[in-house]
């Protein structure tokens, strides 16, 4: 498994977890923060595919 796929899991696993989550706003701190999580992840797969990885 490469990093990449490894981190699309991830960002699997935060979407479903964020999903739980009530309310379903960006005023919800938890819903934030995995949505946050998930841009961050988002960023890090997009620099691993410029390098190259």
């Amino acid at each position: 498994m490469t990093d990449v796929e490894r981190l699309q899991q991830m960002i699997e696993e935060l979407r479903r977890l964020r999903n739980k989550c009530e309310p379903k706003s960006n005023q919800n701190p938890r819903y934030l923060r995995y949505s946050n999580g998930v841009s961050a992840l988002l960023w890090i797969i997009d620099d691993l595919r410029r390098e190259g990885s």
